[in-house]
């Protein structure tokens, strides 16, 4: 399965990105932003939730965020409806082979021996946040200093939360087993699938955090998702439990609910960008060229991007390299429209990193 960014998208952006800024003066703002980051270390992205079928790669863990929000802005107070939706694996990349294994049901001529653990941090839910822009009044240094922070409560819809620990064995796929200790909720069992009646469903509380600083020999942009937070799960199933295939109890333990607080992994976003201009005595021939330095921080892996962006009056095109992931990045910025791709080819099913995201912006 190929998959490539849809061509629509950039056709939209272009329209609304060459075209004069709408209602520049108002005060009222409505915003539409979609945004997609995803990471897979043993193999690509797409190919890890399709089944495990592709190539296999040498790294560990992954991690997801999926994020959409309509706002609306007047005179600094925001609200905004949002739906979010993250994933986080810690898992070792010879579990990952074993899955790896299975699912393309390739036999082995020695069994393959692990030691299998996994932790999953797992949720998504739809809510609001509020928030409020503080602007230009930090003093003569730092009147171009905006700081948004917000409040952001979902109600959680799905949650997988703790893990398993154990042995594990594989030669093919009708020999393979071993003893695992499981210690995870859940709103659907993906291991035992054990099915309880009823609908479970929590809160997350969290603290967003938006800093935009602009002088004339740096720009600094930084959002934090999930700064501090708190999860409240009243009724949450658990599972305590082990499996073995190697006695007469496949599965031994008991199951129950369990009122819990958990804090929900924190996100960094943060870009830096500095005239080239102030490193070269040909100002005039550099106005335009900024170095531009862009990172994603995940507690599975941080992310570290480098390169140049081109100013317009009216846009403002940023292109990026991870050196450590060997990631490509394309950005455009405009009035009414932002959009971000990241991808370490142009076939997005065949990449271990992919970012996408689209803003649209009216004033009026």
């Amino acid at each position: 399965m190929k998959f490539y960014f849809p061509r629509f998208l950039f056709l939209i952006f272009f329209l609304i990105s060459f075209s004069q800024p709408v209602f520049a003066n108002g005060k009222t703002e409505t915003k539409f932003t979609l945004e997609h980051f995803s990471y897979a270390g043993p193999m690509a992205v797409l190919q890890l939730a399709n089944d495990w079928h592709g190539d296999l790669k040498k790294q560990n863990d992954a991690v997801s965020f999926i994020q959409g929000e309509f706002s609306f802005a007047h005179k600094g107070f925001q609200i905004g409806i949002v739906r979010r939706m993250y994933h986080q694996f810690e898992i070792d990349n010879d579990l990952a082979r074993g899955f790896y294994y299975y699912n393309n049901k390739i036999e082995l001529d020695q069994r393959m021996q692990i030691n299998a653990n996994m932790t999953s941090r797992v949720y998504s839910g739809s809510g609001l946040r509020i928030g409020y822009e503080f602007d230009d009044s930090f003093g003569a240094f730092f009147e171009h200093l905006k700081i948004t922070p917000s409040i952001v409560a979902l109600r959680l819809d799905d949650i997988i939360w703790g893990g398993f620990d154990g042995d594990l064995y594989y030669s093919s796929t009708d020999d393979w087993g071993g003893t695992i200790d499981l210690n995870y909720g859940y709103t659907k069992d993906h291991i035992a699938r054990r099915k309880l009646p009823g609908d479970y469903l929590g809160w997350l509380y969290g603290l967003d955090l938006g800093i935009d600083w602009q002088s004339p020999w740096l720009d600094l942009k930084y959002e934090g998702i999930n700064v501090l937070s708190r999860i409240y799960w009243d009724g949450m199933p658990r599972t305590t439990a082990q499996i073995s295939t190697e006695t007469a109890f496949y599965l031994l333990g008991h199951e129950y609910f369990e009122d819990v607080i958990l804090n929900a992994p924190a996100l960094h976003y943060l870009e830096a960008a500095a005239p080239f201009s102030i490193f070269s005595s040909a100002t005039s021939n550099f106005n335009s060229i900024y170095w531009f330095s862009s990172a994603q921080v995940t507690p599975i892996k941080s992310f570290y991007y480098h390169g140049l962006q081109i100013r317009t009056a009216e846009i403002k095109l940023g292109i990026q390299y991870d050196f450590d992931s060997n990631t490509s990045k394309i950005s455009l910025e405009h009035a009414n429209a932002v959009m971000e791709f990241a991808s370490q080819t142009l076939d997005v099913s065949r990449s271990q990193q992919i970012v996408m995201k689209l803003g649209l912006r009216y004033l009026f």
